[in-house]
């Protein structure tokens, strides 16, 4: 599997900040234009890396829970900032209300409960992060931010150019999805899954146990590109394991805009399940890529 280009990394710890009223804050904005030119104007994904550098600046420690929290709330910031320079509505196939940016924690190794990213219309599960290649619905750009691990091997997050796929192979991009059983997010069929894995897919290139990433990504179906994971396992199965993420995504006050969005697409309005899957729906949705293979 590839690596993603050198040119959509960026190392925040390169950059200024000051850490003021318990905040982290960038000085300047040079991280934000370049997501910005790289997320919105260009390759579809930005990776920022470098946050144990840049706390060890200000004498604190990623593996400090409340450090990390800190540097999550900055990367969170700059997803923010990223999304009031970028007129969203350039990106979305229909017209959507999006009224707001929200931001979600998430365990991504064990199963959450009572989950809802949107209280207004959608109604609490249980919910499982680790996802085969899919889209996340109804928002045209996410920031995923993931790290510092505990006891975990694998949970590398990868990024699928969809968009190259579909060119190339004449694949009309509401011909890549199907509902999953258990989510509102959409998978890419088996039968594209595949070739894509093989052929478009890269690994994101980190150590999650020793520093936190975020992973911007142009998520819209047509146009952009779809993300995955590998299997996340514990190191030692005595211990307990932690794969914390901060999802960021465009949210909006009506149910009615996420009905908008799967029928563009030829989607039937999804009812996912409020408990986890059963083994064969997990086996196919739930369980993660290996990296190293093809995919298969």
């Amino acid at each position: 599997m590839k690596k993603l280009p050198q040119h959509v990394i960026i190392d925040v710890s390169a950059h200024e900040t000051r850490l003021a009223d318990g905040r982290l804050q960038a000085v300047g904005d040079e991280i934000v234009s370049t997501l910005v030119r790289l997320v919105a104007e260009g390759d579809g994904v930005a990776v920022c890396h470098g946050l144990a550098k840049t706390l060890a600046r200000h004498g604190l420690d990623i593996r400090d829970q409340d450090h990390a929290g800190l540097a999550r709330d900055y990367l969170e910031s700059l997803f923010r900032a990223f999304g009031e320079r970028v007129d969203v509505a350039r990106f979305s196939p229909v017209e959507m209300d999006y009224d707001r940016i929200a931001g979600m924690d998430v365990d991504g190794y064990n199963k959450n409960t009572h989950f809802t990213p949107n209280g207004d219309h959608t109604t609490e599960r249980e919910f499982l992060t680790t996802k085969c290649v899919h889209f996340d619905a109804g928002t045209p750009f996410i920031g995923n931010i993931y790290g510092p691990n505990t006891n975990i091997v694998g949970g590398i997050p990868l990024v699928c150019d969809t968009r190259a796929y579909c060119r190339e192979r004449g694949v009309d991009p509401a011909d890549l999805l199907e509902l999953m059983p258990h989510s509102f997010n959409v998978a890419v069929r088996e039968e594209h899954a595949g070739p894509v894995l093989d052929g478009y897919a890269a690994a994101v290139d980190v150590d999650l146990s020793a520093d936190l990433v975020m992973v911007v990504l142009l998520n819209e179906v047509d146009g952009g590109l779809a993300h995955a994971g590998s299997e996340p396992r514990p190191a030692d199965v005595k211990l307990p394991a932690r794969r914390p993420i901060r999802h960021l995504e465009y949210q909006f006050a009506e149910g009615v805009e996420l009905d908008k969005w799967y029928r563009h697409y030829r989607l039937e309005i999804p009812q996912p399940s409020l408990q986890v899957p059963d083994e064969a729906a997990r086996e196919r949705y739930h369980r993660g890529v290996d990296p190293v293979g093809t995919g298969r």
